[in-house]
């Protein structure tokens, strides 16, 4: 999202293709399009100078990069890692994830060999599911990106499945994850994935904050949270809710159900089930940024991984996730792997979701000949697609979960992916193919025009102001075209944003 709540957004990131020819007369006080990598003053100087100039081809070179593939940094936050930077330790925390992990995945495997009662095994893997569907359907499509609505005891009972899932408080889950999708990868990332697989997986959490986790965390707009009553009563009474539905009922429950030992039923029914949930989750933060193919935008680390995707019911989808964020299904179709956008659907049958949001079609194939590797089945091109590398170099295939592209995204600063985060600005992101063929139909005008006015302007030898009026004319455009804060395909803009 932008920095400035009231900056005015152009076209697209073909903005270079305008600035080639002097066909069109360019107005300075536009913004740059959103993947560009210069400022907003620097933008309107080489427009000036190209504007003005006889001779302007290394300003005209050095313009193009408005249209380049390196997302925009956004006025005065520059953020980027520094690799030199030294996290301080928290011990209470990393010697109590050593314990966890080291009981809880004792406790899974108890509950998969059935050391335990058959019951408390089957019980746990459905509290495994229930937990994580808490996470994936609720604080993540429903809060975090309001992907959908969803009536109120749906929210309730994905709240109580959050509790379950024992990763913080609801508000502290979503104000991360939007921190996440706003500064990805960056060191303003709760766990940025430019520090590596342990870090973005689990390191984050043993570590203190680093300051631009701070110091950006506070300036996510949260009002959406605060003004729900349930979420602020779990925020503010988490421990307790906590204690009595993440830990109390899942070991008292085959305890007097079915006459399970105490300590067996709290190792695989809380211990164990805890510590799966956990990791499929960090899976997303970790693996699913650093290992498959970047169809939907390879400028960005999120990857494809049908291994996490499987696992996380259909969270490892995550280069189109982090393309289209505000889509309900976290991946381009419904299924396969991805259990999640099953339910949702289900439910929307009843009447009790409602209001899903996707991309269109034109959408994602505008994205993926945009920005996209080439690795895409449909869109893509085979004798283009990026070279990968798999573990020991043995079978180079999509299906093998060390599968990866050796096409690296450079590290940037400040992304400009937006994300659904209010209401209001999710009615502003409704997007139809009446929009996207209104933007090509302009393009496709500026295109023809362009060689048209280069052989004019071989053939006479008139003035710049003459083919600027001849061709404003032709075009029938005055001013540029602007669309409302939406992210699609050619027109790739953000949506205003302004925290204080």
């Amino acid at each position: 999202m932008g920095a400035d709540a009231n900056a005015k957004q152009t076209i697209c990131s073909k903005t270079a293709a305008l600035l080639s020819t002097k066909s069109l007369t360019v107005d300075t006080k536009m913004m740059q399009a959103e993947d560009s990598t210069l400022s907003t003053s620097k933008t309107e100087e080489l427009v000036e100078k190209i504007t003005n100039s006889e001779s302007h081809e290394d300003e005209l070179k050095k313009c193009r990069e408005i249209g380049s593939k390196v997302p925009v940094m956004h006025a005065g936050a520059e953020i980027g890692t520094d690799p030199n930077y030294k996290f301080t330790f928290v011990w209470f925390n990393t010697i109590g994830f050593i314990l966890l992990h080291i009981i809880g995945f004792s406790g899974a495997i108890a509950g998969l060999f059935l050391v335990c009662k058959w019951q408390t095994s089957l019980y746990s893997l459905w509290l495994i599911y229930a937990a994580g569907q808490g996470v994936t359907m609720g604080a993540h499509r429903l809060w975090s990106h309001r992907a959908f609505k969803a009536n109120r005891w749906l929210k309730i009972f994905l709240l109580y499945m959050h509790t379950l899932a024992g990763q913080n408080c609801l508000y502290v889950w979503v104000r991360d994850h939007r921190q996440h999708h706003k500064y990805s990868d960056t060191d303003a990332d709760p766990h940025n994935a430019n520090r590596g697989f342990w870090f973005s997986h689990v390191g984050w959490l043993c570590v203190r904050k680093h300051p631009k986790v701070k110091e950006y965390g506070k300036k996510i707009d949260m009002s959406d949270m605060e003004a729900d009553p349930y979420i602020m009563f779990q925020k503010n009474h988490y421990k307790l809710l906590y204690t009595v539905f993440a830990l109390g009922l899942p070991t008292a429950i085959p305890i007097y159900c079915w006459g399970e030992g105490f300590w067996m039923a709290m190792w695989v029914a809380y211990f164990g089930r805890t510590i799966i949930n956990l990791n499929v989750t960090w899976l997303v933060n970790s693996a699913a940024h650093l290992y498959g193919t970047r169809p939907f935008d390879k400028t960005i680390f999120p990857v494809e991984s049908w291994m996490v995707a499987a696992l996380a019911t259909g969270e490892g989808w995550h280069n189109y996730h982090h393309a289209f964020p505000w889509d309900y299904r976290a991946a381009e179709l419904g299924s396969p792997l991805n259990l999640t956008c099953t339910l949702i659907d289900f439910l929307a049958k009843f009447g009790i979701i409602y209001d899903r949001r996707e991309a269109t079609a034109a959408m994602v194939k505008n994205r993926c000949l945009r920005t996209g590797d080439m690795s895409h089945e449909k869109y893509g091109n085979p004798e283009k697609a990026p070279k990968t590398t798999t573990l020991f170099s043995i079978w180079h295939h999509p299906i093998n979960p060390s599968y990866n592209s050796v096409e690296k995204p450079e590290i940037k600063n400040l992304p400009g992916m937006g994300y659904a985060l209010v209401q209001e600005e999710l009615a502003s992101r409704e997007v139809d193919e009446e929009i996207l063929s209104k933007e090509n139909e302009i393009l496709e005008k500026i295109a023809s025009s362009t060689d048209e006015n280069l052989n004019y302007q071989d053939s006479n030898n008139n003035t710049d102001s003459l083919l600027t009026k001849r061709n404003k004319n032709k075009l029938n455009i005055n001013d540029v075209y602007e669309v409302p804060s939406i992210q699609c395909g050619l027109a790739y803009t953000t949506v205003p944003y302004n925290p204080e």
